[in-house]
């Protein structure tokens, strides 16, 4: 049984390695879920409710997807359940916010995110990118459709179609050998697929069973086509080769792969044949080695049962690992097996007839003409495909298969015509859809008084329809509400500076207001309040300078009477009625000094009747005289230096009594 390449590239430590199988794995690999552009489970229905638009629902999962790291690319790609990995990276099943915007019924795509080891090489970005271009090129049934590459910072990403079913590794799995008529059924459409990329100079460079997926309608189609052929060493310019990354497969590498010499048809070519060995077999012709190691040891594959002689030859000329004993090309490959009397079993006895009758060349007509008839029949198929999705509606249905038709059948003209009619259709139905859903939101957000949020959605109506009269009335009339409610909060603040008695704030409230469209009937209870506060304050005004007046009198009344405590009292009521009153701040500083003063005489006074007394007691009665006037000398008046002079001339006079004269 066939083993998936199960690689991890999201850790540098899970660097790729050979096994026993000679294939690129890494320690505990993960159980292999479907390959790219796969989802096994079918598409998941569109998230929120059923009126919910398309844009509301985008911006929902963007913000969801945003708290997440990682997991939003480009501001578009919500990436959500792993579908798979390889040797080159992880894929995604990611939701298109493009398509979620444009309510698309199925806004799923495949997301290829490329490993660390490939993305950080220094060419490979470059390299991916210009053969991403070509295979972009690539529409064929049996090929999955690549859609953009890009880069989100140093995420690089691919992404392409999405698609139902299971991958052919894991089918073998499950249900390998397959019966001859399945397997030859599958080869038939991996040569198509393979002989058109071909003829357009493109070489797969990978091939294996976890490159092509089966779908649920039975449809083999061919994935990673281009991305390792764009990193071998002379596919461009760049020095660049696959084998660095580990991207190549050993399993299905020819000689000239393992040597890494230039890509060559051939090599798909050899890649191919193992996968039908293995559908036929359900084993691998050399015991999973490589073309190389298989030289080497020079092992022989064995012959599948179910096979004829002349189906041998062709298939183990194309497992040959000799370059030179292969088919030259794909067309060669499935001739040598499937030869045009074999895939019309029908025809056989006819066919032998007319190769006996006609003769080969007649028979080369034959083939060319059967050719030419299955080509009309795929045509015709694919036309009447495109013609029912169109009856139905289903636009996104028409394009995709008329686009096919344009490159199976260049010069179709009702392909064409179809392919104009459909996107014509889809882009006026995506265009109508927009405008009623915008009008809808853009309803909900008056209602809501979010006006801001109706302009925006009724500008956009007007963008895509500049003389929608519906449109043109509602922007009109959330102008004027929103200009009525940015009027109504600038006078909520007008009031709110009010009520702080902040006249400035008031009147630049009222400017604004008027600059908005305020009508004066608008200002005018503003006004008003604004009037009455100012001519209650001048009032007040008035008033309060006629009590600073009084008590400043008042003060300057009790200095002059010496009666500081008085003075200071006063002072005092008039700073908590102006506390930047200079008349009342210079007269306190005033009082404070007279207060040091007064104490410092008092001081100079006592010490003047300290020494007055020492004198009375000495007898020294005009000592203490003069000591006791220097006391008045500083302090006019003062009762105790007065009364110590009376003492002291009482007792000088009572001496001059006491004197007698011998």
């Amino acid at each position: 049984m066939g083993q998936r390449d199960n690689i991890k590239p999201s850790s540098a430590a899970d660097q790729p390695s050979l096994n026993n199988d000679d294939e690129l794995t890494v320690t505990d690999p993960v159980e292999p879920p479907s390959e790219a552009g796969v989802d096994p489970a079918g598409y998941s229905e569109k998230g929120g409710g059923a009126t919910q638009t398309g844009f509301d629902h985008a911006r929902e999962l963007a913000e969801k997807a945003k708290s997440q790291k990682g997991r939003l690319l480009k501001q578009r790609f919500v990436l959500e359940d792993v579908l798979g990995e390889g040797g080159m990276g992880l894929v995604y099943k990611a939701r298109d916010l493009r398509k979620v915007e444009a309510e698309d019924r199925n806004p799923y795509i495949a997301l290829k995110v490329l490993g660390q080891q490939f993305k950080n090489h220094p060419q490979a970005f470059v390299s991916l990118q210009q053969e991403a271009v070509k295979s972009q090129k690539l529409a064929h049934p049996n090929i999955v459709t690549v859609h953009d590459f890009d880069r989100d910072d140093d995420t690089i990403f691919m992404t392409m179609e999405l698609l139902k079913g299971d991958a052919l590794d894991a089918l073998l799995k499950l249900e390998a050998p397959f019966s001859k008529e399945v397997a030859m059924r599958y080869f038939r459409d991996l040569c198509a697929g393979l002989e058109y990329a071909h003829k357009r100079d493109l070489v797969h460079s990978d091939f294996k069973p976890g490159n092509i997926f089966v779908t649920t309608g039975g449809t083999v189609k061919i994935l990673d086509f281009g991305i390792a052929r764009a990193a071998n060493k002379n596919a461009l310019s760049h020095d660049f080769d696959v084998a660095d990354l580990g991207a190549l497969t050993p399993a299905y590498a020819t000689v000239e792969m393992v040597n890494r010499e230039a890509p060559s048809f051939s090599d798909d070519i050899y890649a191919l044949a193992c996968v039908l060995y293995l559908m036929l077999t359900g084993e691998h012709p050399y015991q999973r080695k490589s073309a190389y190691d298989a030289q080497q040891a020079k092992l022989k594959p064995a012959r599948p049962e179910g096979l004829n002689n002349r189906e041998w030859q062709a298939l183990s000329a194309a497992l040959s690992t000799e370059k030179s004993k292969r088919p030259a090309s794909i067309a060669q490959f499935r001739e040598s097996m499937m030869p045009p009397a074999s895939r019309r079993g029908a025809l056989k006895s006819v066919a032998a007839v007319v190769i006996l009758a006609l003769g080969a060349a007649a028979w080369l007509g034959y083939q060319q003409y059967e050719a030419q008839q299955a080509e009309a029949a795929a045509v015709n198929a694919r036309l009447k495909a495109a013609e029912d999705c169109f009856f139905v509606q289903d636009y996104s249905c028409t394009i995709e298969n008329t686009l096919v038709l344009k490159n199976l059948a260049p010069d179709n003209t009702e392909a064409q015509k179809l392919l104009q009619l459909a996107q014509n259709a889809q882009a006026k139905l995506a265009r109508e859809t927009m405008v009623n859903s915008r009008l809808a939101e853009a309803r909900e957000c008056l209602s809501s008084g979010d006006f801001s949020c109706a302009r925006v959605k009724l500008q956009e109506v007007l963008k895509s329809q500049p003389d929608h009269a519906e449109a043109k009335v509602l922007l009109e009339q959330s102008e004027q509400r929103s200009a009525q409610a940015r009027v109504g909060t600038i006078l909520a603040r007008a009031e709110d500076c009010l009520d702080s008695a902040n006249f400035s704030c008031v009147q630049q409230a009222l400017t604004d207001a008027q600059e908005q469209g305020a009508v004066a009937a608008d200002l005018y209870p503003v006004q008003r309040r604004l009037d009455n506060l100012l001519a209650e304050r001048e009032q007040a005004s008035k008033e309060q300078g006629a009590a600073i007046a009084r008590l400043l009198s008042e003060s300057e009344r009790c200095l002059q009477q010496g009666d500081h405590n008085c003075s200071e009292a006063k002072l005092s009521e008039v700073l908590e009625l102006d506390a930047l009153n200079t008349r009342a701040i210079e007269m306190k500083q005033s009082i404070a000094t007279a207060r040091q003063q007064a104490q410092f005489n008092q001081q100079t006074v006592a010490r003047f009747l300290q020494e007055a007394e020492r004198c009375l007691e000495r007898k020294d009665y005009s000592c203490t005289i003069a000591r006791s006037e220097s006391a008045l000398a500083i302090i006019p008046e003062h009762g105790p230096a007065q009364a110590m002079i009376r003492k002291a001339e009482a007792a000088q006079n009572k001496a001059k009594m006491n004197i007698s004269i011998q």
